[in-house]
């Protein structure tokens, strides 16, 4: 899988006026950061759909609920600051490859509690739903080793 993840058209994150230094690549919905919503993004490539059904099973959903798939790689010495997903966004699921990596979490809007710190070994996965979704951020440090995260999200439908 990392061999078709290092083939995939990575580009610069950007957050309204900011380029961090992590790459990535949504598929399905892309989010734009400067308007605050959905964008249309290419759909995802094949060999993404089996972990897709892996982590739908895992969450007990169907593997179309997952709507979204965002590929990041975030290269020796790059970290993901603290932040919520955005709220267009209901559940959210992760896989991590290649290096290790940890990940913080801490209540919003920040209390004086100290963060709770998840080791992200190669191949681990994790989801936030819930609490852990909507009242907690969550960060990770700069990482050591080449790391690639695959996240997978529901959209939160506004009916």
């Amino acid at each position: 899988m990392l061999e078709e993840i290092a083939r995939l058209p990575l580009a610069a994150a950007k957050y309204k006026q900011y380029t961090a230094r992590r790459r990535i690549a949504y598929f399905g919905f892309g989010y734009d950061f400067t308007a605050n919503r959905l964008g249309a993004a290419p759909p995802a490539p094949a060999f993404l759909g089996p972990l897709r059904d892996k982590v739908a099973a895992w969450m007990s959903l169907a593997p179309a609920a997952l709507e979204q798939a965002l590929v990041t790689e975030y290269r020796p010495g790059t970290p993901l600051g603290w932040h919520r997903d955005a709220p267009d966004f209901g559940r959210v699921a992760g896989v991590s490859l290649g290096g290790w990596a940890r990940m913080r979490l801490r209540r919003y809007p920040r209390g004086k509690n100290t963060p709770i710190v998840l080791e992200l070994a190669p191949r681990s996965a994790y989801q936030m739903q819930g609490a852990a979704r909507w009242q907690w951020q969550h960060s990770i440090p700069a990482t050591r080793e080449l790391r690639y995260s695959i996240t997978f999200r529901t959209l939160l439908r506004q009916d």
